[in-house]
């Protein structure tokens, strides 16, 4: 799947998490920017940019955590947030890991990081933590328990391809055949692109086979 299909099945996901998001309780907005502060995009602009800006350090501030689509209705975490870490390849490919922020509820929080191979290290394999600061270590939220393990469990997620991570991601929170399969039929469908989310479907019924 080339690079620029992610970015943009990025910007679609996130203009339906911002779209549920403008409609959710002013009560919950408030624990969550509570709990995130600045880190919070609001708006299809702060999504966007944070989609499109590769990190690194002087970067990082630009960077925020984006609503999820709010699917299914009701139960629990309350609400979803992600936060793609993009970075380039040497060949000017988009390359990314995710960061996943639940918040429970009230301002009880969650925190994991799908991230891919690290090369010369023990985790030179695509895995998922528990993480308790976030955005390399740029985003403090005091809400995360400190005793949390960050280092191990590292579950290994069976590949490092930032489209499959995603996927992985966000069906671990919207879940497969009444999940992840109703979000891209609603969000491709809004945007009058249905067969564009036949690649998608198929990539995710693969892995999950």
């Amino acid at each position: 799947m080339p690079a620029t299909d992610l970015v943009d099945l990025l910007r679609l996901y996130a203009v339906t998490g911002i779209a549920d998001w403008r409609l959710a309780p002013a009560e919950l907005k408030k624990r969550a920017r509570e709990c995130l502060g600045n880190s919070l995009a609001e708006n299809e602009a702060e999504a966007t940019v944070t989609i499109y800006t590769p990190f690194n350090d002087a970067n990082a501030s630009k960077l925020k955590f984006i609503p999820m689509p709010k699917h299914p209705q009701g139960g629990s975490p309350e609400r979803s947030f992600f936060l793609p870490v993009m970075r380039k390849s040497d060949t000017g490919q988009y390359l990314a890991n995710f960061e996943l922020f639940l918040l429970v509820a009230a301002k009880n929080c969650l925190a994991f990081r799908f991230e891919a191979s690290h090369p010369e290290s023990v985790h030179n394999y695509g895995h998922l933590q528990l993480s308790k600061i976030l955005l390399k270590k740029t985003i403090q939220v005091p809400q995360l328990l400190e005793w949390l393990p960050v280092v191990y469990p590292a579950f290994p997620l069976s590949t490092s391809d930032p489209l499959r991570m995603f996927l992985a991601m966000t069906t671990a929170v919207h879940g497969y055949s009444t999940g992840m399969l109703d979000v891209f039929r609603d969000m491709f469908q809004k945007a009058s692109r249905a067969r564009d989310s036949i690649p998608y479907v198929e990539e995710l019924r693969q892995m999950l086979k």
